[in-house]
């Protein structure tokens, strides 16, 4: 499927979005699309977060960066903030996820030779490793056999750094991390991951998979805080010395951070989701809920902790008809053409923590008289 495949949305507008509901065109439906797992936008924490800095007279960019000296107390703030979360010394504030890439392969440099990249990465981290100088190897989607194959091929003392997404965005699956950290350990390498669907709702308080599968000793970690966070920006956490290398690096510091709203926004967020620990068990009983009930239709229903319940099923056309049902029912879903989506597509739907199970149920019967 390319980009410019016509979709249901065209011309359409949108408004609101960031939980379970949805308007189009002003008609309110019930959504399972975007990436706002943690329902988090109408929070009067972040609402509020977002008033304060307007009420303060804070510019809408950041009026200088580190290196020049001084600090902006909304971004202190929130990378205090992410640190904190993620149980690391420290963290820079990146204006954009795609900026996690390059952010952490500046921060790994010294610890490794060769660059060993899933061949469905996201594309922040291809771009990035492209440019890093340094030898470059895919391995086989989500394969530790494969990558014990390219491990088994480097020379004697080279160091890999092992690069993954923690949550792929298309289906939720989540990377092996554990076996690549026993192939790692015998080398001497190093794990980045990539957590932008996985942080805040995957691991036992939402630090992701480096968490869910015990690895957290050997990663470097970059997490967008536009998903399950509902703000803007990113993270990359880490030591004092490795957020040092990302900070001094030329994408990090020849782009502006982003806005003071928006640290503040992410802040507020952060502390909220670390605060209650129990929105990640909630919404991962959503998500079990929702693909048990899909499997009982006969459907093939990756498994996953991550919020993310996706099926193929027949071809393209029988795709699409599915999304338009459900559209015509009132719901809107992803018939995804994103990375590793096949041909035919993935039906793709987002679980939100404000999602109750009457929704579950109705778009289970919605997805059932859809069926070819």
């Amino acid at each position: 499927m390319k980009n410019t495949q016509k979709q249901i949305l065209d011309g359409r507008e949108l408004r609101g979005g960031g939980n379970a509901r949805l308007l189009i065109d002003g008609v309110p439906f019930l959504n399972f699309s975007g990436c706002n797992y943690l329902a988090l936008t109408d929070k009067l924490e972040l609402r509020s977060a977002a008033q304060n800095v307007l009420n303060d007279g804070a510019g809408f960019s950041r009026y200088l960066v580190d290196a020049y000296g001084g600090y902006d107390p909304y971004f202190k703030a929130v990378e205090e903030e992410a640190a904190t979360f993620f149980g690391t010394e420290a963290a820079v504030y990146l204006p954009s996820g795609y900026l996690i890439g390059a952010a952490g392969f500046a921060a790994a440099e010294p610890d490794y030779d060769v660059v060993l990249l899933d061949e469905n990465a996201h594309w922040c981290l291809v771009d990035a490793a492209k440019l890093t100088c340094k030898p470059l190897r895919y391995f086989a989607h989500r394969s530790a056999e494969s990558l014990r194959a390219e491990i088994d091929t480097l020379s004697s003392g080279q160091r890999p750094l092992v690069v993954t997404d923690g949550a792929f965005a298309t289906t939720g699956a989540l990377p092996p991390l554990d076996e690549y950290a026993d192939l790692l350990e015998r080398v001497d390498g190093r794990l980045l991951v990539d957590e932008s669907h996985s942080g805040g709702v995957v691991g036992e308080t939402g630090r992701g998979s480096v968490q869910h599968f015990g690895v957290e000793h050997i990663a470097h970690v970059g997490v967008t805080l536009s998903k399950a966070f509902c703000g803007q920006g990113a993270v990359y956490v880490g030591s004092e010395a490795e957020v040092s290398r990302a900070v001094a690096s030329k994408p990090v510091r020849g782009s502006n951070s982003g806005t003071p709203l928006s640290a503040s926004v992410c802040a507020a967020a952060l502390k909220l989701v670390r605060k209650n620990p129990g929105l990640c068990e909630g919404i991962r009983e959503s998500a079990n809920y929702l693909r048990n009930k899909l499997r009982a239709l006969g459907l093939a229903v990756p498994e996953t902790p991550a919020p993310i319940v996706s099926f193929s099923h027949a071809g393209f056309s029988e795709m699409r008809n599915i999304q338009e049902h459900l559209f015509y029912e009132g719901m809107y879903v992803l018939h995804s053409n994103y990375i590793a989506s096949g041909p035919g597509g993935v039906i793709r739907l987002s679980i939100f923590a404000d999602h109750s199970v009457e929704d579950l149920d109705r778009v289970t019967a919605a997805i059932g008289a859809a069926l070819p």
